[in-house]
């Protein structure tokens, strides 16, 4: 009893931000630009008298739309959608002849409820719900009219949101990730077969039996971030550096398609790096695919070993680019991920110029996976 007591008094201590100060000044400066925008505007198209009452729950919601964009919250749906739905209900029961304190009761309670329903749960529409019903006689007199200076403030809020978040590195509206399989199949991704699925999200929030401020993409994804963390923190430090294969035959861009066939087929190789040869830079890749659709047509019984390439292409013309890669001191697991669900089989190795050092196969990771977990069994 005195333990549940000690914890529910420390909940009362402020929880630990896991946001950067760089990110406190970021949205601390979207908040003041939008209402330097909004206060102004909103005055001069519909008045002081209208204006002013707005301008609490303006700020309310932009502290939502530039300090937590991926809430749920601060979506544009929310934001627009919301805030008009609750003021229609605040208008609606102002007109009624119910007592003021019981018209803004029935106005939060019924605007909370319909926001759930319509899936714009934004928690200043309460406010504004509230400002129609117990605002000043200007404020009554609009009437529903008082939807376009709500409709102007909230359009004025998310369009500076959407400049504002994209260009300095938050992706607003928040994205929904596609989930699709790189062959084009409906298997889940090899990452996923032994993890968690949608229903086992579903499942642990119906159980938590709240509701969460995170949508379920981002539930999913902290999830599989902290499953990343925990198996890098399992497996040591082990580096592309230490699994890479650094002995490498690669080409130029100027070289042929001929070249190219030539030395996978020799030393059996699936991919061929593209250098440029003084720099030793990676410019791009060439893979037996893309090999396969050059080739010259002839006799419809031709052996594999016998396959003819048009003449005069060069690997500047056929190779892929740019090309995903990783540094020396890229940790294991995510090149696990990165070979395993983006449909790769290789990643080149560079340095901080570019230049290649190392590749790594599907067989190399197989490799390190296979001693690693030897290392670990028990004695």
């Amino acid at each position: 009893m005195q333990q549940r007591l000690i914890d529910w008094c420390r909940s009362f201590a402020p929880a630990p931000l896991s946001a950067r100060p760089t990110e406190w000044l970021r949205a601390a400066i979207g908040i003041g630009l939008v209402l330097l925008l909004i206060i102004p505007a909103s005055a001069l198209v519909f008045g002081s008298s209208i204006s002013l009452p707005l301008v609490a729950p303006a700020a309310a919601s932009a502290v939502l739309v530039f300090a937590a964009s991926s809430s749920p919250f601060a979506q544009p749906w929310s934001v627009i959608g919301g805030n008009l739905l609750a003021t229609a209900i605040g208008v609606a029961l102002a007109a009624s002849d119910l007592p003021v304190a019981a018209a803004a009761g029935i106005a939060g309670a019924l605007a909370i409820l319909c926001l759930f329903i319509l899936r714009c749960l934004h928690p200043p529409a309460a406010a504004l719900a509230l400002v129609a019903v117990i605002g000043s006689p200007q404020v009554h007199a609009f009437g529903f009219e008082l939807l376009y200076p709500v409709a102007f403030n909230s359009l004025l809020l998310v369009s500076v949101a959407l400049l504002y978040n994209n260009l300095s590195g938050h992706a607003y509206p928040k994205p929904r990730p596609h989930k699709g399989n790189p062959h084009h199949t409906h298997d889940p991704l090899p990452s996923e077969r032994m993890s968690f699925s949608e229903d086992d999200v579903e499942r642990a929030l119906a159980d938590f039996g709240e509701y969460v401020d995170v949508t379920r993409d981002d539930l999913a994804q902290l999830i599989k971030q902290t499953e990343k963390h925990a198996l890098r923190r399992s497996m040591g430090e082990i580096t592309a550096a230490d699994i890479m294969s650094r002995d490498l035959y690669w080409g130029t861009p100027d070289c042929s398609i001929q070249q190219a066939w030539q030395t996978l087929r020799e030393h059996r190789l699936h991919s061929f790096p593209v250098l440029e040869p003084d720099s030793r830079r990676l410019v791009g890749i060439v893979t037996l695919v893309d090999l396969l659709k050059h080739f010259q047509p002839a006799s419809a019984r031709i052996k594999f070993g016998q396959l003819k390439f048009l003449r005069g292409v060069q690997l500047r013309t056929i190779m892929s680019t740019p090309v995903v890669s990783v540094t020396e001191d890229s940790h294991m697991v995510d090149l696990v991920f990165l070979l395993s669900d983006r449909g790769l089989h290789c990643l080149p190795v560079v340095d901080d110029q570019q230049r290649l050092v190392g590749m790594i196969t599907q067989t190399d990771l197989i490799a390190a996976l296979y001693r690693n977990w030897l290392k670990h069994l028990p004695d």
